[in-house]
């Protein structure tokens, strides 16, 4: 009788015990990158809610207030604040949540600008400038022609853009929104 060696495996062997480790670890470490990249996005996404938010309200503020008021209250020069029907705000503003961009001189991540031109330290609001978004050059006073003359004092639709802008969980980002207001009633 010939002799039949049967091979019955009772275990694994020490490959089958590496592979199947390895196969884990990949497995884990793929499930943990999956749920970082899924906290940078959900940061990524609170951090640009906040910021559209902040816009939002400064959009609301500006049209809350009287609106030959508006330039002077919300532009960055202090020389035009006296006599208005409300303090002045300045251009820059805070946005509670959002990390300010490292080097940014007002520490604050929200602006508030218009189609201005800054000659001698003086900020000018201008009809004469090149900007697309604001939908400029635009006739601001309504006298039918487009020149380069301050119009602070006689505007009668106002470009407005808030930009916000901040250091977030992929560097820096920025969000914004443009609009024009005009004279109610």
């Amino acid at each position: 009788m010939g002799r039949h060696s049967k091979n019955n495996r009772a275990g694994f062997t020490l490959l089958e015990v590496l592979v199947g480790g390895v196969v884990l670890t990949l497995g884990a470490v793929g499930m943990a990158g999956a749920m970082l990249s899924s906290l940078t996005l959900q940061r990524c996404e609170s951090e640009a809610a906040l910021a559209r938010v902040a816009a939002e309200r400064a959009i609301e503020e500006l049209s809350a207030i009287d609106f030959d008021d508006v330039y002077a209250v919300y532009n960055a020069s202090t020389q035009d604040d006296a006599g208005r029907s409300v303090a002045a705000r300045g251009a820059h503003f805070t946005v509670a949540g959002l990390r300010v961009r490292p080097g940014d001189a007002d520490r604050n991540c929200g602006r508030v600008s218009f189609p201005t031109v800054t000659a001698g330290g003086v900020e000018w609001l201008r009809e004469d400038v090149v900007d697309a978004p604001l939908g400029m050059p635009r006739d601001l006073n309504g006298d039918g022609v487009l020149d380069g003359m301050d119009h602070a004092a006689d505007y009668s639709i106002l470009p407005v853009r808030v930009r916000v802008e901040w250091c977030g969980a992929r560097g820096d980002e920025t969000f914004e929104l443009e609009t024009i207001l005009c004279r109610r009633g």
